[in-house]
């Protein structure tokens, strides 16, 4: 310890001195230049925990504390690999879960049963009547082939990116519709990512699919 009692501790990402043999949330919260008023979260120690006006935590040589804070007076809850969470705000990123919980890169994040894991760097609504449920799970290796549908038929695909060109020939096998002069194609599709669940492609552009995912192929006389 030193002589003078002094540590640092993380607030709001910064590194600041404190001073004494423990800290308290006013502390923190005078610290993070939001005076008497506002929320308090520790997030060391691999959970993200309310620490309540007038509680301490006590200040240990060797042991970073590290704090949030935030503005207003609602705590929100969620779960995290089975431990209740307490956040300061309407919504927690993916990314935040991340680090205050030390998930590497080689686990996904789950929510609520989902059949898809979440984003990275997606948004978590808290403001739901229960709280969230994160489940944490070793990622799966990308599937080298995907089943997606074309024209009413499902086709395997060996691989997740496919062109244009790729389709027009998996929708018209046998034929070469793309050099035809006299043909105008059109590729549509739908049930796509989240971002862009459906749209249009234009002659030799690529899109990255998904399992399940639908696509149109049209082919019509140009006049």
């Amino acid at each position: 310890m030193n002589g003078d009692d002094r540590f640092e501790i993380e607030v709001d990402g910064r590194m600041v001195a404190a001073t004494g043999s423990a800290v308290s949330a006013d502390g923190v919260l005078a610290l993070s230049g939001l005076g008497d008023g506002g929320i308090v979260i520790r997030v060391d120690g691999g959970r993200a925990a309310h620490l309540v006006h007038g509680a301490s935590v006590s200040l240990e040589p060797g042991i970073r504390l590290a704090f949030r804070t935030f503005r207003g007076a609602t705590v929100r809850h969620l779960r995290v690999a089975g431990l209740i969470w307490d956040w300061g705000d309407p919504a927690i990123t993916e990314t935040e879960i991340r680090a205050i919980g030390g998930i590497g890169d080689d686990v996904d994040l789950w929510r609520d049963g989902g059949s898809e894991p979440l984003r990275r760097g997606s948004v978590v609504d808290l403001t739901t009547p229960w709280p969230p449920q994160i489940d944490a799970r070793d990622a799966v290796p990308e599937r080298s082939s995907v089943p997606v549908v074309i024209n009413g038929r499902q086709v395997l695909l060996e691989r997740p990116e496919v062109t244009f060109e790729d389709l027009v020939g998996l929708a018209f096998p046998g034929t070469d519709l793309v050099s035809a002069s006299s043909r105008a194609l059109t590729v549509t599709y739908r049930q796509g990512p989240p971002d862009r669940p459906e749209g249009s492609l234009l002659a030799q552009e690529a899109i990255r699919v998904r399992q399940g995912e639908v696509f149109n192929v049209s082919a019509t006389n140009k006049s």
